[in-house]
């Protein structure tokens, strides 16, 4: 959420009110990307990681956790520019 899109609907609040809202959307922001990390690390894990008999990952599971995060980072990369448009669209109405 962009706090500066929120600056003009929040102007008519005292500043301490605005700072506790401004607090809680960081939380939810921070939150919002911790989740977003443990998903991706477990489900990059559960579908590349195949053997445990080394601490390292082997090649192939190497391989495929880089194929997996980069597609994953790709389509989020995408998914935020269309929200993005749509939201600048919406806006211009």
């Amino acid at each position: 959420m962009d706090k500066n899109l929120l600056a003009a609907d929040l102007s008519s609040l005292t500043e301490s009110d605005q700072a506790r809202i401004s607090a809680v959307i960081d939380q939810m922001q921070t939150r919002d990307s911790l989740s977003l990390y443990n998903k991706l690390s477990q489900r990059c894990f559960s579908d590349c990681v195949t053997t445990f008999y080394r601490k390292a990952l082997g090649k192939q599971e190497e391989i495929c956790v880089r194929r997996c995060v980069e597609k994953f980072l790709r389509l989020s990369t995408e998914v935020a520019a269309r929200f993005g448009e749509l939201n600048q669209d919406g806006s211009q109405r």
